[in-house]
């Protein structure tokens, strides 16, 4: 006959196991993890709703609850990659300017070298896409499985996408503006050009020379601007 004591002992684990469900994530956080890892990892159209709901462990009910579909589950995906691309890059460009300073004592916000803040866009691809697995810019990849939209859902998915390259661009366009004293969308347009051939090519290569390669560039056409350019 089991004693109290061994009954005790036998509670403990189902008591572990019900404080580490209440502790994790709540259902959307695990789904968006999920999709994350997923969507990265194998791509979009491949991944079928199951699969991502038994990774999360969810319900179907939760996601659409949660999200209405599958695709837009793949919309917050990519904005909320947006959201940590652009959170990165704030982080690194602070962080190299304060570096620049030597002194450790530059704000945050300083922005005294606007063209080491652009040539953070590809120190920061140079930095992530080892860890990437040299997967490439998960926006391209995103964009380029919905190259031609046949649905109101499938076209946010790639306004989602294009979304992130507008704000680098428009991005290194003010920056471009501070340093040379007058907008040009010519100039931003090849640093895209730069960055994006660069992502594409370190994918090709499974090596980050192309994404340097593509930060020369981009430094030496910082160094060689012209004076009057076309606006």
């Amino acid at each position: 006959m089991a004693s109290a004591g061994d009954s005790s002992r036998a509670s403990k684990p189902a008591k572990k196991a019900t404080s580490s469900r209440r502790n994790r994530p709540g259902p959307r956080q695990r789904l968006l993890a999920s999709a994350t890892n997923l969507f990265t990892t194998q791509g979009i159209r491949v991944i079928g709703i199951d699969r991502i709901l038994r990774d999360a462990d969810v319900a179907k009910a939760s996601l659409y609850s949660l999200f209405g579909s599958k695709d837009n589950l793949v919309v917050a995906y990519l904005q909320e990659l947006d959201k940590k691309w652009r959170a990165d890059w704030h982080a690194l460009a602070d962080e190299l300017a304060i570096r620049g300073r030597g002194d450790g004592t530059a704000l945050a916000d300083e922005r005294e070298k606007p063209e080491d803040r652009i040539i953070a866009f590809f120190d920061l691809c140079i930095r992530d896409e080892p860890g990437n697995n040299f997967r490439g810019s998960h926006f391209q990849n995103a964009a380029s499985e919905y190259p031609r939209p046949e649905t109101d859902s499938e076209q946010r998915i790639r306004d989602a996408a294009m979304e992130y390259r507008r704000w680098c661009r428009d991005t290194m366009a003010e920056l471009l503006t501070e340093k040379f004293g007058y907008a040009s969308s010519t100039l931003a347009d090849q640093l895209m050009v730069f960055m994006d051939g660069g992502l594409a090519g370190a994918k090709m290569s499974r090596t980050t020379v192309p994404l340097e390669t593509a930060r020369g560039l981009a430094k030496q056409l910082l160094l060689t601007a012209p004076i009057t350019y076309n606006i």
